[in-house]
């Protein structure tokens, strides 16, 4: 299972638009060039960027599914921060008794690029989550629980639109993390 997912992750990121070279000896198309990104350079919508990750697994005994939505902002064409909104539903079932929680919180994150498709990503999360208290047998309680996380992974872009894979490391994980590290996020975008 693990193979063909990387083997999937590998054809995605292999995928590309092939380019001609071609010699404008007129240099019409050059300055026509220059005032596109000049005028896309000047517009502060152009370095905004939507996207979200969408995640879930399941086994006999508990499901699990998370939707993360993201709004970024280029700071250079190196640099992007943004914040994540998530959800997380999950189901356990421990001794023939069926339990399920709502976890959810906001993040804010830096990626940094370099090497066309590579990056590093650090984020700082705040989560809601439910949990059982010791002792206590008739409800749910909410804690927040902080998490950084800190990693890297590739990169794919593709005109407007782009996709991510990153692995990374909760370096705050507590026993109410409802994270297991490494943890693997495949995301996208599109830029406005």
């Amino acid at each position: 299972m693990k193979y063909k997912l990387l083997l999937v992750i590998a054809i995605i990121f292999s995928l590309g638009t092939a380019h001609a070279q071609y010699e404008n000896t007129t240099g019409n198309k050059q300055q026509a060039n220059q005032s596109k990104q000049t005028n896309k350079a000047a517009s502060p919508l152009s370095k905004i960027y939507i996207g979200g990750n969408i995640g879930g697994g399941w086994s006999s005994t508990s499901a699990y599914f998370e939707i993360s939505p993201i709004v970024g902002y280029r700071v250079t064409s190196a640099l992007d921060v943004g914040t994540r909104l998530t959800y997380i539903y999950s189901n356990f079932t421990v001794y023939g008794i069926k339990t399920s929680y709502h976890d959810m919180g906001a993040s804010i994150f830096a990626r940094y690029h370099f090497l066309k498709m590579l990056f590093l990503h650090a984020e700082f999360e705040e989560l809601s989550t439910q949990y059982y208290p010791a002792g206590v047998n008739d409800g749910k309680s909410r804690r927040w629980v902080p998490g950084l996380f800190l990693g890297g992974g590739i990169y794919r872009q593709m005109g407007m639109t782009f996709l991510h894979v990153g692995i990374l490391y909760n370096v705050l994980d507590s026993q109410y993390s409802p994270y297991t590290n490494p943890i693997i996020r495949i995301g996208f975008g599109v830029g406005l």
